[in-house]
C-alpha cells in the first residue's frame, strides 16, 4: 500500500497528543472536584458523564480524526490497467557529448549544463512525444519518439564524453540520422531541439538544410558556452588540458554561427542557454507550427484510490460518537457500551480486516525504499545502495516482477563495484522473468560483466578469458533476439565478436611461434653431423656433387677453422645460398653455418658466432628469433599483450577511432 500525500501522515502525531491532554485535564477536573465538594455530597451535586463513557466517546473522536488524516493522504493498493492513446507533438532533442562539452565556461561543465536544461525541457513537454539522440563524431538515436518521459529521462542521465567514440562535432551526420529517424514515421512535421557549443562552418550543411525544411523539421540550436572560452580538461590525466596534434593546449569556444545558420534557415530560432530559460514558453512559437501524430494505443497502469475506506469508516466513528454524547448523562447505558465493544471487535469480513492491516502499517518502521536503491546507484554511492538493494530483497512484501527489478538493481550495483561473480549470479536469477524487456536488459549484463571479467584477467589467463568472452557473445546474441531492433546490443555484439576472434588469432600465432622456436632449437642441435649436405643440388655448392668421385670427394672440402673462400661465399640467411633456398628452407638457412660446420666434422661454438651458438646448444628459447617474424618468443609475448591492453578497453569507454576533421574535441 502507497500514498499519494505520504507527508500527511505526520498529522497523526496529533492523536497521542490529544490522548495525553485528555488525561492531564481528567487529572486537574477530579482534584478540582474533590476540594469544592464532600465525599458524602459528591454524587448528589456533581452530575455528568462517566469516566468510561466520556473516554470511549473521546476514543470515538480521535480514531475518526485518524481516518480522515488517512483519506486525505489517499491510500492506494492494487493496479487497474488501461490504455492511453500515445499521441502527441514531434520533438527531438540531441546534445553534443564531444570532449569540449567539458569546459567549463558554464557551471559545473558544458555537457552537465546541457544535460540538466534537457532535462528541464522534457518535464515541460507534457504530453508530447519525444525522442533522444547523441552525437559527437558521429550521431546515434538513443531514444525514439514516445510519450514515455521516464524512459528518456533515464537515458539522457546515462549521457557523458564517452557515450560516443568518435571525437569531434558532426552537425552533418546529426541531421542525416534524424532525417533517417523520421523516413518511417507518418508524415508529419518535427521540431529538433540541439543542444551544443557548435564547430566549423561546414559547406555539406546546405543540403541537409534542405532535406529537413522538405521535410518540414524545424530546428531549435541552443548555444552552450561563451564566446571567451576557455580551456578542455583532459579526462584521461588528471590536471592535465586536451592538446591538438601539434602538442599546443585547446581553447575551446562557443562557436554560433552554424547554429544561428541552421535554425536561420530552417525557421527555427538560436537560443543560448543561461541568458533566458529554457522551458516550455520559450519554445511554445515552434511547438504551435506542430500538429499531433497519433500512433496506437499503449497500455499502462495506475495505482486504484483506496481513500473511500477510510473516509466511509471517520464518518461511521462520529456518527458513533456522537450518538453517544447525546445520550442522558447520569448513568451510562449497558446496550450503548455493548454496542462500543462490538465496534472495537475484530472484524470478521476481509475488507475490513484489510482497514486493521492498514492502521497497523501505518505505526509499523518504514523501511527502505526501491527508490532510494536506485538514487543511490544513479549518484554512484554503490556501497549504499548495495546495502538498500539486500535489505529490500530481505523483505516478503514485494511480488515476483518487484523483487526481480531489485535482483536486477543490486545485479548492476555489484558490477560497478567490480564484484563479478555476484552480479553475474543474480543477473541469472532475472533471466527466470516473465518480463522480456527485462530479460533483454538481464542477458546485456550478464554480457557486459563476463567481458569486463575476461578482459581483467586478460594478461594472467587469456585461456579463461576466451571462454568468458564467449559466454558473453551467447548472452549478447539471446539480448539481440529479444530486441532485434536495440542497436546498441548489436554494437556491443559485434565489438565482443570482434575482440574475440582477434584474441583467438592472437593466441594462435603466438602458441605458432613458441613450437617453431621449439623446433628451431632441435634444428640446431641436429645441425651437428648432419652429412646429408653435400652434394644436395647443384645450387648449393657448398661440397661437391656425389658420384663425380667414388669417394665422394669431387671438390676440396672446405677448411676446419671456416676459413676460406667457400666461408665468404656462404654467409648465413644474408649470403648467396639463402637467396637461391626453396619455401621452407629459411630455417635451415638460419643453422646452415652449423649444418656445414658440423658436415666436416667441426664442433658448434668454433668459429666466428661461437658465443651465440654455445646459448642456442644450451636450449636457451629467449634468444632464439623466429626467421618469419624477426622476434624471439618474449618479445613476440610483450608486443601481443601491449596490444591486448589497447583493445580491451571497456565497451563505452574508447579513443581509439580516428576523429572527424582531425578533432578529437
Amino acid at each position: 500500500m502507497t500514498f499519494a500525500h505520504a507527508h500527511l501522515l505526520w498529522f497523526l502525531l496529533i492523536i497521542p497528543a490529544l490522548v495525553g491532554l485528555k488525561l492531564w485535564v481528567d487529572a486537574h477536573g477530579s482534584q478540582a472536584e474533590r476540594l469544592f465538594t464532600a465525599a458524602r455530597l459528591r454524587p448528589a451535586l456533581v452530575i455528568g458523564r462517566s469516566r468510561w463513557n466520556s473516554w470511549l466517546v473521546y476514543t470515538l473522536y480521535a480514531l475518526a480524526m485518524a481516518c480522515i488524516i488517512l483519506a486525505v493522504a489517499q491510500p492506494r493498493w492494487g493496479e487497474e490497467k488501461l490504455e492511453i492513446p500515445d499521441k502527441g507533438r514531434n520533438v527531438f532533442i540531441a546534445i553534443d557529448t564531444s570532449r569540449s562539452m567539458l569546459a567549463r565556461d558554464v557551471q559545473p561543465d558544458r555537457l552537465t549544463r546541457a544535460r540538466l536544461a534537457a532535462h528541464d525541457l522534457v518535464m515541460e513537454l507534457t504530453g508530447e512525444r519525444v525522442g533522444l539522440l547523441a552525437f559527437a563524431g558521429r550521431a546515434y538515436l538513443q531514444a525514439p519518439l514516445t510519450t514515455d518521459h521516464d524512459a528518456i529521462i533515464e537515458s539522457l542521465l546515462a549521457f557523458d564524453h564517452t557515450i560516443i567514440e568518435w571525437g569531434g562535432s558532426n552537425l552533418t551526420d546529426l541531421l542525416d540520422v534524424t532525417l533517417r529517424a523520421i523516413k518511417t514515421l507518418p508524415k508529419s512535421n518535427y521540431a529538433l531541439v540541439i543542444f551544443s557549443d557548435g564547430g566549423d562552418a561546414d559547406a555539406n550543411l546546405v543540403p541537409y538544410i534542405q532535406r529537413l525544411t522538405a521535410a518540414g523539421v524545424i530546428v531549435v540550436t541552443v548555444g552552450v558556452g561563451t564566446e571567451g572560452g576557455t580551456l578542455i580538461p583532459n579526462p584521461e590525466v588528471e590536471g592535465d588540458y586536451i592538446r591538438d596534434e601539434a602538442g599546443n593546449v585547446v581553447r575551446s569556444q562557443l562557436q554560433s554561427a552554424v547554429l544561428q545558420q541552421l535554425a536561420a534557415a530552417t525557421g527555427g530560432r538560436f537560443l543560448k542557454l543561461g541568458v533566458q530559460p529554457l522551458n516550455r514558453n520559450t519554445i511554445q512559437p515552434v511547438l504551435d507550427r506542430l500538429t499531433e501524430q497519433q500512433s496506437a494505443n499503449r497500455q499502462t497502469s495506475r495505482p486504484i484510490e483506496r481513500f473511500a475506506w477510510p473516509l466511509g469508516l471517520g464518518i461511521i466513528l462520529l456518527m458513533l460518537a456522537w450518538i453517544l454524547s447525546a445520550l442522558p448523562r447520569p448513568a451510562a447505558r449497558p446496550v450503548m457500551l455493548a454496542l462500543a465493544a462490538a465496534a472495537f471487535a475484530p472484524p470478521p469480513s476481509a475488507e475490513a480486516a484489510s482497514v486493521h492491516e492498514m492502521f497497523a502499517s501505518i505505526f509499523t518502521h518504514k523501511g527502505p525504499t526501491p527508490d532510494e536503491a536506485r538514487e543511490a546507484l544513479a549518484n554512484h554511492s554503490l556501497e549504499r545502495a548495495r546495502d538498500l538493494y539486500e535489505k529490500l530483497l530481505d523483505q516478503k512484501g514485494y511480488d515476483t516482477a518487484a523483487r526481480q527489478e531489485l535482483l536486477y538493481g543490486l545485479a548492476t550495483t555489484e558490477h560497478e563495484l567490480t564484484n563479478y561473480d555476484g552480479s553475474v549470479k543474480n543477473f541469472s536469477e532475472v533471466l527466470h522473468t516473465q518480463d522480456k524487456p527485462l530479460r533483454a536488459r538481464a542477458h546485456r549484463g550478464i554480457g557486459h560483466t563476463l567481458y569486463d571479467q575476461g578482459a581483467r584477467g586478460l594478461q594472467q589467463q587469456p585461456k579463461i578469458t576466451i571462454q568468458r568472452w564467449t559466454d558473453a557473445l551467447h548472452h549478447l546474441d539471446a539480448a539481440l533476439e529479444l530486441e532485434p531492433d536495440n542497436k546498441d546490443v548489436k554494437e556491443n555484439r559485434d565489438h565482443v565478436a570482434k575482440m574475440l576472434d582477434q584474441l583467438r588469432q592472437a593466441m594462435k600465432q603466438m602458441e605458432e611461434q613458441q613450437q617453431q622456436g621449439q623446433q628451431g632449437q632441435k634444428g640446431q642441435k641436429g645441425q651437428k653431423g648432419q652429412k646429408g649436405e653435400e652434394g644436395e643440388g647443384d645450387d648449393e655448392g657448398n661440397a661437391g656433387q656425389e658420384g663425380s668421385d667414388p669417394n665422394g670427394q669431387g671438390d676440396p672440402k672446405e677448411p676446419k677453422d671456416g676459413k676460406g673462400e667457400k666461408k665468404e661465399a656462404d654467409d648465413g640467411i644474408g649470403g648467396k645460398d639463402a637467396k637461391e633456398l626453396p619455401k621452407g628452407r629459411l630455417q635451415a638457412a638460419d643453422g646452415d653455418k652449423e649444418g656445414q660446420k658440423g658436415s666436416q666434422g667441426q664442433k658448434p661454438g668454433e668459429g666466428e658466432g661461437g658465443e651465440e651458438e654455445k646459448k642456442m646448444a644450451k636450449g636457451d628459447p629467449s634468444d632464439q628469433r623466429n626467421p618469419r617474424t624477426g622476434y624471439t618468443p618474449g618479445e613476440a609475448e610483450g608486443i601481443i599483450r601491449q596490444y591486448m591492453d589497447e583493445i580491451t578497453a571497456p565497451l563505452t569507454n574508447r579513443y581509439h577511432t580516428p576523429p572527424v576533421n582531425k578533432k578529437d574535441w
